[in-house]
């Protein structure tokens, strides 16, 4: 299996409206990706500091659904406006799972 693990900064003042962005248009978007397994979500909710980890079965899945694809685009476009920050994009395999 496959990672792409974001790391954003949000305002803490708008985390929870971002939480609701994620909730109600990113994590639907991410659930008709062919491959997708899976979806975390952590924050910091002194900090604004969030990591969002999505789970790929395989790594082709993960790079259709990478940066430059229309679904990343569309998903990253609609926080956009609540970060304080470029968010960082890394993508890693899963050499072990328990």
């Amino acid at each position: 299996m496959y990672a792409r693990i974001t790391t954003t900064q949000f305002s803490p003042y708008r985390l929870d409206e971002a939480i609701q962005i994620v909730r109600d248009h990113t994590l639907p978007a991410a659930q008709q990706q062919d491959g997708f397994k899976g979806y975390l979500m952590l924050v910091d909710r002194s900090t604004g500091k969030g990591i969002t980890i999505t789970l790929w079965e395989e790594e082709a899945d993960r790079q259709v659904t990478g940066p430059n694809s229309d679904y990343y685009r569309d998903a990253i476009g609609k926080i956009v406006p609540l970060l304080m920050e470029a968010p960082v994009v890394e993508d890693l395999e899963i050499v072990i799972q328990a």
